[in-house]
């Protein structure tokens, strides 16, 4: 650390170019590199031209090495904000963790992969297995195979193996409070993957909240008449894929048949890249849903 000219700024003591190097991870030529391509620059320069930065410029340099090394293009990250680099670092960290899972899936190996599962979920307890293993898996597993990486065969092995586990770990969860605020998932006509709103649900019942998932393939109407039928406060639709005119119809009938009083909520990557509309919430992922379900709790 260095303090005084050249290495104060604003009171925070500032890092030379070698603590830089050293924290990041990349060598000079990397860093000189990015600064002639991306704009990248120190904090400050002392009189005699050696360059002194912050900590967070030394951490994004770092998640800036990280990202690309797992394969994103420097040009594409650059622009990210801290957090989203932070997101994608936590992302390949976990993809790296979940690899002999992926293998067993690959090989088909049900028995192996389910004695996987079984193992972390006993060793981690609910809440972390949900947010460590669970959910960075089945989003590993839908990204394998939209990308044509993963066969069907392999994707119906294992989120049917994921359904089974998750649906015997939420049944055995402890029960809410008999004032616990309900909430109801489902995936609506024409949606068969069902696993989404499996989790979401738990991750309510996780939080308090009285959830109930209704399963995939349901028409807008029946959700509705759930929904009013348990005073639902909440109703969280999800989607893998699907046509997006449909989509759109079906979430408007949807809209249209609740009162309100009913808070809507999709989640999924069909719904990803559909146009906002009045009175429903689109959610990018569980961190985003349980930061909602906790506020609203």
């Amino acid at each position: 650390m260095h303090s005084g000219q050249g290495g104060e700024n604003c009171g925070q003591a500032l890092l030379s170019l070698a603590e830089v190097l050293s924290i990041s991870g990349i060598t000079k030529l990397v860093l000189h590199a990015w600064e002639r391509r991306y704009g990248i620059e120190p904090t400050q320069r002392s009189g005699t031209g050696r360059r002194f930065y912050t900590a967070e410029q030394a951490e994004r340099l770092r998640l800036l090495k990280v990202c690309s090394d797992a394969g994103h293009r420097i040009g594409n990250l650059i622009t990210l904000p801290l957090d989203e680099l932070q997101r994608i670092e936590t992302t390949q960290i976990e993809r790296e963790r979940n690899a002999p899972l992926i293998a067993a899936i690959r090989a088909m190996d049900g028995e192996a992969f389910r004695n996987l599962l079984l193992a972390r979920a006993e060793s981690e307890g609910p809440d972390v297995f949900l947010d460590t293993t669970a959910l960075p898996l089945l989003r590993d597993i839908g990204n394998l195979w939209s990308e044509d990486e993963l066969s069907i065969a392999a994707e119906h092995l294992a989120t049917a193996t994921l359904k089974r586990l998750l649906g015997t770990m939420f049944d055995t969860s402890p029960r809410p409070g008999a004032d616990a605020p309900r909430l109801i998932t489902a995936t609506l006509s024409g949606e068969e993957h069902e696993i989404g709103a499996l989790a979401a649900a738990w991750i309510a019942r996780l939080h308090g909240w009285d959830s109930l998932c209704l399963g995939p393939n349901l028409p807008p109407e029946e959700v509705a008449a759930a929904a009013e039928t348990r005073q639902a406060r909440m109703v969280c639709i999800s989607a893998v894929h699907g046509k997006p005119a449909r989509l759109e119809a079906g979430l408007r009938q949807l809209r249209g048949a609740l009162p309100r009083t009913i808070r809507l909520v999709t989640g999924g990557p069909a719904y990803a890249a559909m146009p906002a509309l009045d009175g429903v919430s689109y959610l990018p992922h569980f961190d985003a849903f349980r930061q909602m379900v906790e506020a609203e709790r």
